[in-house]
Formats: structure tokens, C-alpha cells, sequence
């Protein structure tokens, strides 16, 4: 690829990324608006007991992953897709085993990064240099849960668009469809996953979350690389946020970012790393047979 193409697609990339930024935070206000909210702090919003105040804070966050991520995506995506300036992933053969083996492996990997999110949060809460960061995060899980748990059949089936649906494609189409893929024309694979996953999880802007973020990003990278095809990386993601999203709403109010109420044993913890790891393994051996 010429290098002056390369510079010039990274130079519109982070530009189109910046105009995204600007319009989410000009026009995601506007939900708030809409629903009688303006001019008051999301604390303020919080403690309103109407279901409207979920409302606006879930459209708020709509708004803002479309115009941060999915539009910018769609663009950039769309836009290589036109003048072949960025190559897509090479394409092997790829069918249900393979399918299966890519969907799940983030399942299985989930005993691992809630262990690795323990000690992550154990050191954070000891640590007097990030200890306000990790307590304010209880503050951005009540805001969550805001808006994850509504009364109305309708709220609740926007709220799943939203979290499920709506998250999963947009963070695919922009972290993997357009920064993982640009990152492969000009870095080595494992060097483009990895990079791919820190984007991810610098983009979430989440510290208290940061293990998990970076090896879910990994995982997804993984996926996207070996398969070519963004729609099993979204598949993938759309599985592991259904999952979560349902495991939060089965458990209650206060279980949101907790993915089991006691901790998996050191023989599960294990058990299914292996097997996700045995999962991967076969993956890279049936690519490169492929290739």
C-alpha cells in the first residue's frame, strides 16, 4: 500500500473520528431535553424516580454511540470499500465449526476475566493514587442500571436495541471494521489485535474495567482477524453483551458488571480457559490449513 494513502486514510480516519466526537456532544444533549431534563446533572437525573429520567439517559446514550461510532464507521468502512485504498482481512473458508469455535470462545473466557477483574479491582481499591476512580464507579453502575431496568415492555425492548444491539455493531464497525482493519495494511496481526484491543478499551474511557476491556477487545480482534468477516465478530459481541445484559436483569438491581454472584473455582477458572484457548488453537490450525 503507498504510504501517502496510508497517511491520508489514517488523517480523514482520525478527522471523521473528531467530527463524530463534536456532533455526539452537540446533539446527545437534545434526549435530555426532549424528555424535560436540560441544564441538570446526571446525579440530579439519577435520583428523579419517573422511569422518564431512564428514558432520556438511554436515548442520551444512543445518540452518542451513533454518532461516535457508528456513523464514523459506516463512513470509513463505506468509504474503502469504494476506492480499495485500505485491503479488507484475507478471506478463508468459513463455516458453522468454525462459527461455534469463534462464538465461543468470549462465553468460556468469562470466569477468566471476571477473576482478572477482581484482583484488577482489589488493587484499584487499596491503591491511594486510583482509589476515587474505582469508588466512582459504583456511582456509573446505579447510572447503568437506570437504565437497564424499566417496567414497560416497550422501554425495555429499547433498552436491549440500545445495549445489545445497537453497542455491539456500532463499537465492531468502528474499533474492528475500521482501526483493527487499517491497522493490518501496516502492522503485523498479533500487533494489530493488540492495538485494536487497547483502542477498545481507551475508548470505553473505564479503568475500573480495563482487564476485561482489553482481553474482550483481544478476543473480538482475534475473531475479526481469523475469520475476515466483521459480521462474526458482532455476532460474537452481540452474544456476550445478550448475555450480560440478561444476566444483570435476571439477578437484579446492584448485580451490574458482577457476572456471577460467588466466584468461579480455580477448576472452572481453568477448565474453561483451556477449553477457549483449545478453541483458538484449532482456529489458527484450520486457517492455516486454508491458506
Amino acid at each position: 500500500m503507498n504510504a501517502n494513502n496510508a497517511r491520508r486514510e489514517a488523517l480523514i480516519f482520525f478527522l471523521v473520528v473528531i467530527c463524530g466526537a463534536l456532533a455526539a456532544m452537540f446533539f446527545a444533549p437534545s434526549a435530555l431535553k426532549l424528555f424535560g431534563f436540560a441544564n441538570m446533572q446526571i446525579q440530579d437525573i439519577l435520583a428523579r424516580p419517573e422511569e422518564s429520567a431512564g428514558r432520556a439517559l438511554l436515548l442520551y446514550q444512543a445518540i452518542g454511540a451513533t454518532l461516535m461510532f457508528l456513523i464514523p464507521g459506516l463512513f470509513i468502512v463505506n468509504r474503502w470499500k469504494q476506492n480499495g485504498d485500505i485491503k479488507q482481512l484475507p478471506k478463508q473458508k468459513w463455516g458453522i465449526v468454525q462459527t461455534i469455535l469463534a462464538l465461543a470462545l468470549l462465553p468460556l473466557l468469562l470466569p477468566f476475566m471476571d477473576w482478572l477483574s477482581t484482583l484488577w479491582s482489589d488493587w484499584g481499591h487499596q491503591s491511594p493514587t486510583v482509589k476515587t476512580l474505582f469508588k466512582q464507579y459504583d456511582a456509573n453502575a446505579v447510572l447503568i442500571e437506570k437504565m437497564i431496568f424499566f417496567n414497560s415492555f416497550s422501554d425495555s425492548v429499547f433498552s436491549v436495541f440500545v445495549f445489545v444491539i445497537l453497542a455491539a455493531t456500532s463499537e465492531e464497525i468502528f474499533f474492528r471494521g475500521a482501526i483493527q482493519r487499517i491497522l493490518h495494511n501496516n502492522s503485523k496481526p498479533y500487533q494489530a489485535i493488540i492495538l485494536g484491543a487497547t483502542a477498545f478499551a481507551i475508548g470505553h474511557m473505564n479503568i475500573v474495567q480495563l482487564p476485561f476491556l482489553v482481553v474482550a477487545g483481544t478476543s473480538l480482534g482475534f475473531i475479526y482477524w481469523i475469520s475476515g468477516r466483521l459480521w462474526v465478530s458482532i455476532s460474537a459481541h452481540l452474544l456476550h453483551n445478550g448475555l450480560t445484559y440478561f444476566w444483570t436483569i435476571s439477578s437484579g438491581p446492584g448485580s451490574y458488571g458482577e457476572l456471577s454472584q460467588q466466584p468461579s473455582s480455580s477448576w472452572q477458572l481453568l477448565i474453561f480457559t483451556a477449553i477457549a484457548i483449545a478453541a483458538a488453537i484449532r482456529l489458527i490450525k484450520m486457517h492455516k490449513s486454508e491458506m
